[in-house]
C-alpha cells in the first residue's frame, strides 16, 4: 500500500496523496498538458486519441495551462513550489524567477483587452496582413476599399453620374470598376473621405430624370480585377482559343483561375469576378457567337449574375456544364433561362442537397429548363412538352377597350361623374350609386416592381383583403367584406382624400348587356396630405352594375391600392386633365348608362324586375321586352306565350335580339 500523506501548498490547497493529480506532470490539468489522463486511485488510464503533442491542447492553441512550472503568460505556476513528491518547499524561494505569490483569482489578461481592442478606429485592426490578403475589409486602414451603389443610376448614364458627382463633390475620387447592375450604378472607391462626401450627396442632388439621387457606400473587400490591359485579354483570348474546339463548338473553361498557359505568365483570372465574365463574354460575343456548349466548372461560382450578358450573346448554347462549383439555390438558374439547354451538370454544387428526392430535383430543373434530356450525365425520360417557339417580346400594350361607342361614351361619363365626388371630400353622396345589398372589398400590397424604400400603406391595411395574407386567418375575410351601401360609403369616408389622374386611366369593359355592366378601371391618384411630396399610388377599380330607374347602380365594387410604379410615377399628373365639374352629381345616381325604352319615361321596380326576367328568358333587348309585357298588361305568362308563337313564325325582327 502507498504512503498516505497530505500536503498543504501556500493558497490553502491540500493534496491528497496520489488521488489529486491535477499538478501532475503527465495530467490534463484542466487546459493543459500534453496527453489526457484520468487518475484513479493506485494507477491512471490513458485514454487515447486526445494526445496534440506537448504544449498545446485539444483546440491546437498554444499551451496556457496550470502545468508544472509554467503559469499564465509564462509565468511561474502553482506547481514551481512542489517537488517531485508533491511537497511544497518551504524553504521561501521556489527557485523561480520570481517569488510572488500566486493568485488565482487576481488579476487576468482580460484587462489587457482594453489595449488590444479599444483603439482608435482609425488604428490598424490586429490581423490586418492577414485579412487584407483575405479580401476582407479592414478598419481604419488608409487602403479600405468602399462599395457605392446609386439605385437607378443607368437612367442618367455613366458620364453624366460621373459629371453630376464630381462638379458636387470637395474631394476628387476615382472610380474603379464602374459598371451597371440592372437599373443601378456601381463602382468602387479606395478613400474614406469621399466615401463619406458621397454619402452627404445621397438625397441633394437631382438626375437627369428628374428624381433624387441616393447614394449608399459601405466598406467592402477590394474589386478581385480593376481592369484587364490590353496584353491579359490578348492572352485570355490565346488561352480561350486553345480551349475551343470548332469542329463540336464547344469552349472549355474549367478552372480558369488554374489554367497552365495564363499562370506561366502569372496570370490568374477569376471567372467568379464580374469583370472577368464580363470580357469573356465579350470575347464569345465577338468570335464565336454560334457557341453550343460551355464547361464552366470549378470556378468557385456562388451565382449566375455575370453570366446573364452571355445567354444574348451565345444563345445557341444547349449543353452546359457547372459542376464542382459553389451555387446553393436553384433560383440561380432563372439568370440563364434564355438558353434552350438540352444537356446540364450541376453536380458537386450545394444546390443539390436541397432536395428530398431525385424526383424534385429534375421537376425543378425542368421547370427552368424544359428540354432538359440529360442531367449530371444521367438520361431523363423524354419530357412532356408543347414544342411552340415562344417570344420573348411581349405585344405593344392597348389603351381601354369598349364594346361600343355608345358604351364608352356612358361608361366614361359614369367614371368622370363617380370620381368627380370620390375627390370632393363628400362621399356620402355616393351613396344613391350603390344598390341597397352591393359588396364591396378593398386590398392591397406594396408594389413589387419598386426594388427600393416605398411609401406605407397604414392607411388601406387594417381593412385589407388580400387573400393571400389571409390563409391563416379565414374569418378576417367576411369581416371586411363590406356589404349595403351604407357600409360601404362609411368605409370610403375613411379613405385618405385623393387626386385622380383621369389622363391615367385605362377603361375595360369585359361585359355588357342590358341587365349588367361590368367594367374595370386602373390609374393613379395622389393622397391629399399636408407632405410636399404626396404620395402617388396606383389603383384598380372592378365595377358590377345593373340598371335601376334613370341610371344604374353598383352591386360589386373591387378596389385594388398599391404604390405606383417608377414608370407610373414618372407620368402622373404630367399633363393638364379636363377639370371636373365642382357640382356633385344628382341624387339619382350617376350616369344613364342604359337608357329606358323608347317612348317610355321610367318604370316601377316591378316593373322593371319583369323587364330585366324577360330579357333573360327570350334573349329580347330591353325595348321589345317592354313593349311585349305592355302589350299584355305585364301579364308575364300571356307575352312569354305570344312570344313564343311569333318565334316559330319567324316573326320577331332581328334587331329585337341581343346582339
Amino acid at each position: 500500500m502507498s504512503q498516505f500523506k497530505v500536503t498543504t501548498s501556500r493558497d490553502g490547497r491540500r493534496v491528497f496523496g496520489d488521488h489529486d493529480d491535477r499538478w501532475t506532470d503527465n495530467g490534463r490539468g484542466g487546459h493543459g498538458g500534453g496527453q489526457r489522463s484520468f487518475g484513479k486511485r493506485g494507477g491512471r488510464k490513458n485514454y487515447g486519441g486526445f494526445n496534440r503533442g506537448s504544449g498545446y491542447n485539444r483546440g491546437g492553441r498554444p499551451d496556457r495551462s496550470r502545468g508544472r512550472g509554467r503559469g499564465f503568460n509564462n509565468g511561474p505556476g502553482p506547481r514551481s513550489r512542489f517537488d517531485d513528491e508533491g511537497d511544497v518547499d518551504m524553504g521561501g524561494n521556489s527557485g523561480g524567477p520570481s517569488t510572488s505569490r500566486y493568485t488565482p483569482y487576481g488579476n487576468s489578461r482580460r484587462g489587457d483587452r482594453r489595449n488590444t481592442y479599444g483603439r482608435d478606429r482609425n488604428t490598424q485592426a490586429p490581423n490586418a496582413d492577414k485579412y487584407k490578403k483575405m479580401g476582407l475589409p479592414v478598419r481604419g486602414s488608409d487602403n479600405q476599399w468602399y462599395r457605392v451603389l446609386i439605385p437607378f443610376g443607368k437612367k442618367a448614364g455613366k458620364d453624366g453620374l460621373l459629371k453630376l458627382l464630381n462638379d458636387n463633390l470637395d474631394v476628387p475620387f476615382i472610380p474603379v470598376c464602374f459598371h451597371f447592375e440592372q437599373e443601378k450604378a456601381v463602382f468602387y472607391i479606395q478613400d474614406r473621405k469621399a466615401s463619406e462626401s458621397l454619402r452627404g450627396l445621397s438625397n441633394r442632388l437631382t438626375m437627369s430624370n428628374g428624381f433624387k439621387m441616393i447614394v449608399i457606400s459601405k466598406p467592402s473587400g477590394p474589386p478581385s480585377v480593376f481592369t484587364l490591359d490590353e496584353e491579359v485579354i490578348e492572352k485570355l483570348k490565346v488561352c480561350m482559343s486553345s480551349r475551343y474546339d470548332p469542329a463540336t463548338k464547344a469552349l472549355n473553361l474549367s478552372n480558369l483561375y488554374n489554367d497552365t498557359t495564363l499562370s506561366q505568365d502569372k496570370i490568374h483570372l477569376a471567372l467568379n469576378k464580374q469583370t472577368v465574365m464580363s470580357q469573356v463574354s465579350d470575347i464569345i460575343g465577338e468570335n464565336i457567337p454560334e457557341l453550343e456548349t460551355l464547361d464552366v466548372s470549378e470556378n468557385k461560382l456562388l451565382g449566375l449574375d455575370n453570366m446573364r450578358d452571355l445567354v444574348t450573346k451565345a444563345p445557341n448554347v444547349v449543353r452546359l456544364n457547372m459542376g464542382k462549383n459553389l451555387i446553393r439555390v436553384i433560383q440561380e438558374l432563372e439568370k440563364i433561362k434564355g438558353w434552350k439547354l438540352q444537356e446540364l451538370i450541376l453536380d458537386g454544387n450545394d444546390l443539390c442537397d436541397r432536395f428530398k428526392d431525385q424526383t424534385a430535383y429534375i421537376s425543378a430543373v425542368r421547370k427552368r429548363f424544359p428540354k432538359v434530356i440529360k442531367l449530371d450525365g444521367h438520361d431523363l425520360p423524354p419530357p412532356i412538352t408543347f414544342d411552340l417557339e415562344s417570344s420573348s417580346s411581349l405585344p405593344p400594350k392597348k389603351g381601354s377597350f369598349f364594346l361600343s361607342p355608345e358604351l364608352q361614351e356612358l361608361s366614361v361619363k359614369f367614371l368622370k361623374e363617380y370620381f368627380t365626388i370620390y375627390d370632393s371630400g363628400d362621399r356620402q353622396s355616393l351613396l344613391p350609386a350603390y344598390q341597397d345589398d352591393a359588396l364591396f372589398s378593398l386590398s392591397t400590397a406594396f408594389n413589387p416592381l419598386i426594388e427600393y424604400g416605398q411609401p406605407k400603406l397604414h392607411d388601406y391595411m387594417p381593412e385589407s383583403r388580400n387573400l393571400l395574407k389571409m390563409s391563416r386567418d379565414p374569418g378576417k375575410r367576411q369581416k371586411v367584406l363590406k356589404k349595403g351601401k351604407l357600409g360601404i360609403v362609411s368605409q370610403l369616408c375613411e379613405l385618405p382624400k385623393t387626386t385622380h389622374d383621369y389622363n391615367s386611366f385605362v377603361v375595360d369593359v369585359d361585359h355588357a348587356s342590358s341587365t349588367l355592366m361590368s367594367f374595370t378601371v386602373l390609374g393613379v391618384f395622389k393622397e391629399d396630405s399636408r407632405s410636399d411630396k404626396p404620395p402617388i399610388r396606383s389603383f384598380s377599380r372592378h365595377f358590377v352594375t345593373v340598371p335601376s330607374g334613370t341610371g344604374m347602380v353598383i352591386v360589386n365594387d373591387m378596389m385594388t391600392v398599391t404604390n405606383a410604379s417608377h414608370e407610373q410615377f414618372q407620368k402622373a399628373f404630367k399633363s393638364q386633365a379636363p377639370t371636373p365639374s365642382s357640382s356633385p352629381v344628382p341624387n339619382e345616381g350617376p350616369s344613364v348608362l342604359f337608357p329606358p325604352p323608347a317612348g317610355s319615361t321610367s318604370f316601377t321596380p316591378e316593373q322593371q324586375q319583369k323587364i330585366q326576367s324577360f330579357c333573360h328568358d327570350s334573349g329580347m333587348n330591353a325595348d321589345y321586352s317592354a313593349k311585349c309585357l305592355q302589350q299584355y298588361n305585364w301579364d308575364y305568362m300571356e307575352a312569354g306565350k305570344v312570344f313564343s308563337e311569333l318565334q316559330k313564325q319567324n316573326k320577331i325582327p332581328p334587331e329585337a335580339f341581343l346582339s
